[in-house]
């Protein structure tokens, strides 16, 4: 397994916005939901792995998991280019990010918009050996992705501008 890159995803936070605390029925509920989008994404591709699934199944809600996930080496993953792909392979082209692990941010990328779309997680984030970091915010909110690379350079870009 190459290509190994941690995954933060946050879940919801609707109960807050009802005034409802984090460990009420309406919390876990937005955590399992996540959970559910989680598995159903990354168990649906042989090429995925989860190394460790972080706190992701836990019983008690958690506002943030970090996964660690690979793709197998020679993998081939498809995906649709949703809006701020292109800017990703771009920025990440330009800084000699691993080919490998370029592929497997933007597989999520694209996987993961429809789940921000239909409301199971929130922002997620994306964590390259090297220390670059992506962080997604989803279409319902700042609609920004930001890149910090491990030179300490920061690129961003609204994708529903783009």
């Amino acid at each position: 397994m190459k290509n190994t890159i941690n995954l933060g995803v946050y879940r919801r936070l609707d109960n807050r916005l009802e005034g409802l605390s984090d460990d009420s029925p309406r919390a876990i509920e937005l955590h399992n939901r996540r959970k559910e989008a989680l598995h159903n994404i990354l168990e649906s591709v042989e090429n995925i792995e989860v190394t460790d699934w972080g706190r992701t199944d836990d019983s008690d809600p958690h506002e943030f998991v970090e996964l660690t996930i690979g793709a197998i080496a020679t993998a081939t993953l498809s995906y649709i280019i949703v809006p701020g792909v292109k800017f990703i392979a771009e920025k990440l082209a330009e800084k000699a990010i691993d080919e490998g692990a370029s592929e497997l941010a933007k597989w999520i990328i694209s996987k993961f918009r429809s789940k921000q779309e239909s409301k199971e997680i929130l922002d997620f984030q994306i964590r390259f050996p090297d220390g670059t970091f992506i962080s997604v915010d989803p279409p319902d909110g700042n609609a920004e992705i930001r890149i910090s690379f491990s030179d300490g350079s920061v690129s961003g870009i609204n994708y529903k501008k783009e």
